[in-house]
C-alpha cells in the first residue's frame, strides 16, 4: 500500500511516465524494426524498471554510510549498463550497429544518481553522444525508410525527458530520504545519522579490484565500473581544472602524462581512470580479415607491417582499437573508418566516399591519390598529409583538438596548416549567426 501511494508523489509519477509512455513506445519501435533491436531493448527496459525501483527506495530511506552498500543498491542497473555495451560490442557487424550504438552511448546518461552537484548536465552529455550515432541512422535511413526516424525522435525524446526530470526533481543530486528516513541497507541493521562529508577517493589498488571486467572493449562499461567504486560522494571532492594544467591546451604535459610509470598510490582518480584506460586499450585477439565486403582490422598492437593489398571499391575498412602501428591500404576502397586507435599512421592510396576517425589520439593519415572527405571526432591529435591530387578535399571536425593539413609542394616538402579549435559568432543584423575561426586563437 505503502509503494502505490508513494507511486503518486510527483517525482515517481513523473518518472513512471517515462518509463510507460515514452519508452513504451521506443520500445515497440524497436521490436518492430527487429534485428538485434528486441534483444537490446529487454536490457533497456529491465535497466529503467531497476532505477525506477531504486529511486522509490531513495526517496523514503537514508542516504547509505558506505560505498559497498551504495553499490549493492546500485547494483541491478551497473549489471544492465554492462550487458547493454557488450552487446553492441558483440554486434559491431550488425547492420543496426549505428542503432545498437545510439543506444550504447546514451545509456549511462542514466549513471545520474551518482553525480553531484549537477547530475542534468551529465545526461545531456550522454544525448550528445547518442545524437552522433543517431545521426548515421537518419542518414541511412531516411530516404529508405520512416520508421527508422520515428526510432531516433523517440529514443532522443527519451533522454530528453530524464534530463528535464532530473532537472526538476534532482538538481543537486539524487534526492535522499525526501519521504521517509528508513534504512536503505540490505542489512536490516538501523544506521547512524549521516556522517560529515565522506574520505577522499580509494587509491589505485583499491579502484581497480572493484571494478568489474564483463567488456574490456567498451569504455563506457568502464566508467560505470569507476563510478559504482567511487560511489555518490566521489564527485563533491574535484576541482576545477586551470587551463595551464589541462592536457588538451597542453601538449607537452600530456606526453608527461602518457610517458610516466603508473605509481600504486592515493593519487588523483582521473590519474587512476585515464591509467587503466591506456593499460586496456588492446584487450582482444588481433585480427586482420576480410569478411564480406568490410576489412576488419583489431587489437593490434606494436606492428609496422600490416597491410591491405587484395581491394575494391566495394570494400570498407574497419580498424578498431589499435595502438602504436602502422597500416598500409593498397588499391581504392570506399571508405576507413577507425575508431578508439591510439599513435596509429595510415597510408592508403584512395577512398571513394571518407576517411573517418572516431575518439582516437595521435593519429596520422598520409593520401597517395584522393579522398572527398575527411571526418575527425573526438579525437586529440590528427595530422593529415595530403596529395597533389587531393587538395580539394574537404574536412569535417567535432569535439577534436591539435589537427593539421599538411599539404605538398616543391620537392617532397610540405607545408603545415592547422585546423581552427576556437570560434568567434556574431549575430548579424539580429538575424543570421556568422561563425569565424578565432584569430587570436592563433589559427
Amino acid at each position: 500500500m505503502a509503494s502505490q501511494s508513494n507511486d503518486n508523489l510527483p517525482v515517481l509519477r513523473d518518472f513512471n511516465t517515462i518509463v510507460d509512455s515514452t519508452l513504451a513506445s521506443f520500445t515497440a519501435i524497436s521490436r518492430k524494426i527487429g534485428g538485434e533491436l528486441p534483444t537490446m531493448i529487454d536490457y533497456v527496459a529491465r535497466l529503467f524498471d531497476a532505477q525506477r525501483q531504486f529511486i522509490r527506495k531513495a526517496i523514503q530511506s537514508k542516504k547509505p554510510t558506505s560505498d559497498q552498500q551504495i553499490q549493492e543498491l546500485i547494483k541491478p542497473q551497473s549489471t544492465e549498463i554492462e550487458a547493454i555495451c557488450a552487446y553492441t560490442n558483440k554486434n559491431r557487424k550488425s547492420p543496426l550497429f549505428n542503432h545498437l550504438s545510439a543506444i550504447s552511448e546514451g545509456i549511462p546518461a542514466l549513471g545520474w544518481i551518482l553525480v553531484s552537484p549537477t547530475p542534468a548536465p551529465h545526461i545531456r552529455e550522454m544525448s550528445d553522444a547518442a545524437q552522433f550515432y543517431a545521426n548515421r541512422v537518419l542518414k541511412e535511413f531516411k530516404e529508405k525508410d520512416p520508421t527508422h526516424v520515428e526510432w531516433v525522435k523517440d529514443w532522443m525524446k527519451v533522454l530528453s525527458e530524464l534530463h528535464a526530470y532530473v532537472k526538476q526533481y534532482h538538481t543537486t543530486g539524487l534526492t535522499w530520504g525526501a519521504h521517509g528516513q528508513h534504512d536503505a541497507g540490505a542489512g536490516g541493521a538501523p544506521q547512524p545519522p549521516l556522517p560529515p562529508p565522506p574520505p577522499p577517493p580509494p587509491s589505485s589498488s583499491a579502484l581497480l579490484s572493484s571494478t568489474t571486467h564483463a567488456d574490456d572493449g567498451q569504455s563506457r562499461t568502464e566508467l560505470m565500473n569507476t563510478i559504482n567504486a567511487l560511489g555518490t560522494g566521489a564527485a563533491s571532492h574535484l576541482k576545477k581544472v586551470p587551463n595551464e594544467l589541462k592536457l588538451h591546451k597542453n601538449p607537452q604535459l600530456r606526453e608527461q602524462t602518457t610517458n610516466q610509470p603508473v605509481e600504486q598510490s592515493n593519487k588523483s582518480h582521473t590519474t587512476t581512470s585515464n591509467t587503466s584506460s591506456s593499460s586496456k586499450l588492446t584487450s582482444g585477439p588481433p585480427k586482420l580479415a576480410l569478411e564480406g565486403n568490410k576489412w576488419v582490422v583489431e587489437y593490434h598492437s606494436g606492428r609496422s607491417d600490416l597491410k591491405i593489398t587484395d581491394t575494391n571499391m566495394k570494400h570498407t575498412v574497419y580498424i578498431f582499437k589499435c595502438s602504436n602501428s602502422t597500416i598500409q591500404i593498397q588499391g581504392k576502397v570506399n571508405s576507413i573508418v577507425l575508431d578508439q586507435c591510439t599513435k596509429v599512421g595510415i597510408q592508403f592510396t584512395s577512398a571513394v566516399s571518407l576517411v573517418e576517425f572516431i575518439n582516437c589520439r595521435s593519429m596520422k593519415i598520409q593520401v597517395m591519390e584522393h579522398v572527398p572527405t575527411i571526418q575527425i571526432e573526438k579525437t586529440d591529435g590528427c595530422h593529415v598529409y595530403l596529395s597533389k591530387t587531393s587538395l580539394d578535399t574537404e574536412f569535417i571536425t567535432s569535439k577534436s583538438s591539435e589537427m593539421t593539413v599538411n599539404v605538398p609542394f616543391g620537392d617532397g616538402e610540405y607545408k603545415e596548416h592547422p585546423i581552427p579549435e576556437q570560434f568567434k559568432t556574431q549575430l548579424k543584423g539580429g538575424k543570421q549567426l556568422v561563425t569565424v575561426p578565432n584569430e587570436s586563437a592563433g589559427v
